[in-house]
């Protein structure tokens, strides 16, 4: 079969028109490769195939890791997601290595960076996170250590402050607790909540009668006296609330 003509695509691609009335889609460096002019003689299409695939898998990988910096992990699931086998994956990941594309050192900075900026993680979350990425423990350990901690303490506290100020429902010590399993679960550690909680005023005299004007004119209708007054206050206890 011969090449009658091209069609210039995006993402350096061409289709290929053939004289059998069929067309394919080949990538420009395959056209170089092979000496793909019009009129040429295709003999060994089945190995010219083969080889475009290797060409459009890497562009997409590139085009993968265009969107954001990534790991070789991240690579290496998206790949698999692809289909793409083992031995075809592990030359990919080292060409991508060899011209700089994969730097799990550059990768973590990045990383820390981010979610301390963006997502106010604490050090435990991230480290966590990037041990589930299989970044080298090493690397890991020696960008931890580098993290600004006043930069950490001063997140934590603005974030216990608004969570504080946006409560609507707990005080004192259900409060407290509360607040410890949000940030142990961010990342922050329980030493470093406790000292910023303790110069935290955690009792809401306004949340109290607000909450207790709600729970009188609810149950003032099924009791009465001192009743009430006890049902109201293992009401208002159990939200950490009391006077």
């Amino acid at each position: 079969m011969k090449i009658i003509k091209y069609k210039k695509m995006s993402n350096n691609k061409y289709k290929v028109f053939l004289d059998n009335d069929d067309n394919i889609v080949l990538h420009e460096n395959i056209i170089i490769k092979y000496n793909l002019l019009v009129n040429k003689e295709i003999f060994d299409l089945e190995e010219i195939l083969d080889d475009n695939n290797k060409y459009l898998i890497y562009d997409m990988v590139l085009n993968y890791i265009s969107i954001k910096m990534r790991c070789e992990s991240e690579i290496r699931e998206y790949l698999k997601k692809k289909n793409i086998d083992d031995e075809f994956s592990n030359d990919i990941i080292n060409k991508l290595k060899q011209q700089g594309l994969i730097n799990e050192r550059l990768y973590t900075k990045s990383f820390i960076s981010d979610k301390i900026r963006l997502n106010k993680y604490g050090i435990n979350k991230i480290k966590n996170e990037l041990i589930n990425l299989k970044i080298d423990k090493d690397i890991i350990d020696q960008e931890i250590k580098k993290i600004d901690k006043e930069e950490i303490y001063i997140n934590l506290e603005k974030l216990i402050d608004k969570k504080i100020k946006s409560n609507k429902s707990y005080a004192g010590e259900i409060l407290k607790q509360r607040i410890l399993t949000d940030f142990i679960n961010k990342g922050y550690s329980k030493e470093e909540i406790l000292q910023i909680l303790d110069n935290k005023n955690l009792d809401n005299d306004e949340l109290y009668n607000k909450e207790y004007e709600k729970l009188y004119n609810k149950y003032s209708k099924k009791y009465t006296g001192s009743e009430l007054e006890y049902y109201i206050k293992q009401k208002l206890y159990q939200k950490g609330l009391k006077k």
